[in-house]
């Protein structure tokens, strides 16, 4: 963990020239950029080494393929300069142990409960074995809802020293001293510094209240 900030800065936005305004601006109040489908989707893999140029940047690829498959996308990510990737772990240790593989420095972090309702129904379920087998396949961190405090703190005590990262913040409910609080090494924000008038003020604000302005 190369940072001193904890927050990570989750771009979801479709035009490059906003990506990269908005990283431009904020460079200095965050720890990471994550990228998901919808920015890649519109502008391709290479918004990923653009975007590097101002923080490290995780791909939320959420992958969720055989193992050739998940090599394949985690190559992909690494040549672009990826620093980190985001996997699910469902399809099976085969899967998971390619794309570890393949992903050499890149890190690797596994979902292993979501922000949203509905990681209740399937996901919530399984979290303790998709942990356990995660920790076997080597991936260096977690995702872990910083809106389900409960969660993050079941997680956290069975993660050990691994990294977590927590979405849920800000517009899904959860606050960033909180999950800080129990357990999350850093926070993901999207929609509050995207949709922010003035997003590094925002950052600011909250860099304060972790006692890292």
């Amino acid at each position: 963990m190369l940072a001193t900030k904890r927050i990570i800065a989750a771009l979801d936005v479709f035009d490059a020239r906003d990506a990269i305004r908005i990283a431009r601006q904020i460079k200095d109040e965050i720890a990471y950029i994550k990228v998901n489908w919808p920015l890649v989707m519109s502008e391709g893999i290479s918004i990923v080494r653009k975007l590097s140029e101002f923080s490290p940047v995780i791909c939320d690829f959420k992958i969720a393929d055989v193992p050739n498959t998940n090599a394949l996308i985690a190559r992909k990510a690494r040549e672009n300069g990826a620093w980190g990737i985001i996997s699910h772990q469902f399809t099976g240790r085969d899967s998971m142990d390619s794309l570890v593989r393949e992903s050499g420095e890149m890190r690797v972090f596994s979902v292993v409960s979501m922000s949203n309702m509905g990681s209740m129904d399937f996901l919530d379920l399984h979290t303790d074995e998709m942990i356990e087998m995660s920790k076997e396949c080597g991936v260096y961190g977690f995702v872990a809802p910083g809106n389900n405090l409960q969660m993050l703190d079941h997680i956290r005590a069975l993660a050990g020293k691994r990294c977590i990262i927590s979405p849920g913040i800000g517009a899904q409910g959860g606050t960033p001293a909180e999950a800080i609080r129990h357990g999350a090494d850093f926070i993901i924000i999207g929609r509050s510094i995207y949709n922010s008038d003035d997003p590094v003020a925002y950052l600011r604000n909250v860099n304060s209240s972790l006692n890292l302005s």
